[in-house]
């Protein structure tokens, strides 16, 4: 059964998907500055997002056991996610942040190449004029410099944007006729079980007390959980170069929500890079629509 929504209103949740990551990114950065370790915030983000799955499950009362053949084959999207959300984080240890955010957002132009490979759709030169813009945009809202440039750092951003374009269009493509819900569920349960496996195997996991950390991992854990859950629950809904393209807006929500929360003020040419992004997004989806 598919209960996905409209796509204009697929479209309108994406926006808010991606002010839900912009804002977890945040989240995180004040978490790591008080001590939250990396596997403990990928574990408990990841616990959270399938906690809320299950929840929704049981709200709609659809059993998640005995799992349909298709619910496993998803699972790999599970490990695609769980190396993605490694290797983004390694980037951020080796690179400067906003180098590493940089990189990993040469996803979008991935998804739209991968997609168009495989025949899910063509990339036009609309397309790619809207992405080059957008990508323009990004490098002056993160204020991108080269002083500092690890080669081990930059191939793990891109191979993070690599797993996470895996994700995005193999997800529409996985069991379509499964609910979304519990395909959703399915991937993100795999990756939760992989972290749980480490954290158990590796040690490095530990809980914050009370306070700023615990503060930081908890406004991570729950804009990860609502962002990543919308993105995949409204992927089927726009398909995966829609939804990269629209995402490209989340680093924007980074800049502001630091802005807001942390006082980081933001540059007239980051001002400016942002309202590109804005302009590129809104237009190729005005364009798209004629």
């Amino acid at each position: 059964m598919n209960d996905a929504p409209p796509p204009r209103l697929a479209l309108l949740g994406l926006l808010g998907v991606a002010i839900a990551l912009g804002s977890g990114h945040v989240f995180a950065r004040f978490a790591f500055t008080h001590g939250v370790s990396v596997l403990t915030a990928a574990t408990v983000r990841s616990v959270a997002a399938t906690v809320l799955l299950l929840g929704l499950l049981l709200v709609r009362r659809r059993g998640l056991w005995p799992l349909p053949a298709a619910a496993r084959r998803v699972a790999f999207l599970g490990i695609a996610i769980a190396v993605q959300t490694v290797l983004v984080q390694v980037a951020v240890q080796r690179l400067p942040v906003a180098l590493a955010i940089l990189v990993f957002y040469t996803y979008p132009f991935l998804t739209s190449v991968a997609s168009a490979l495989i025949g899910e759709s063509r990339f036009s030169l609309r397309l790619g004029a809207a992405l080059a813009t957008a990508f323009a945009g990004l490098v002056l809202v993160l204020g991108i410099g080269a002083d500092r440039v690890d080669i081990g750092g930059v191939l793990a951003a891109f191979g993070a944007a690599a797993s996470f374009t895996v994700a995005l269009v193999l997800t529409p493509k996985l069991a379509p006729g499964l609910d979304p819900v519990l395909r959703t569920a399915c991937t993100l349960g795999t990756a939760t079980v992989l972290f749980i496996v480490a954290a158990a195997t590796w040690g490095g996991f530990a809980l914050p007390a009370p306070g700023p950390a615990a503060v930081g991992l908890a406004g991570l854990s729950i804009c990860y959980a609502a962002g990543v859950v919308g993105l995949f629950l409204l992927l089927p809904a726009v398909g995966p170069i829609q939804a990269a393209f629209v995402l490209n807006l989340e680093p924007v929500a980074v800049a502001a929500v630091a802005w807001l929360w942390l006082g980081e003020m933001l540059s007239p040419l980051q001002i400016a890079g942002a309202g590109l992004v804005v302009v590129a997004v809104l237009g190729y989806q005005w364009l798209v629509r004629r």
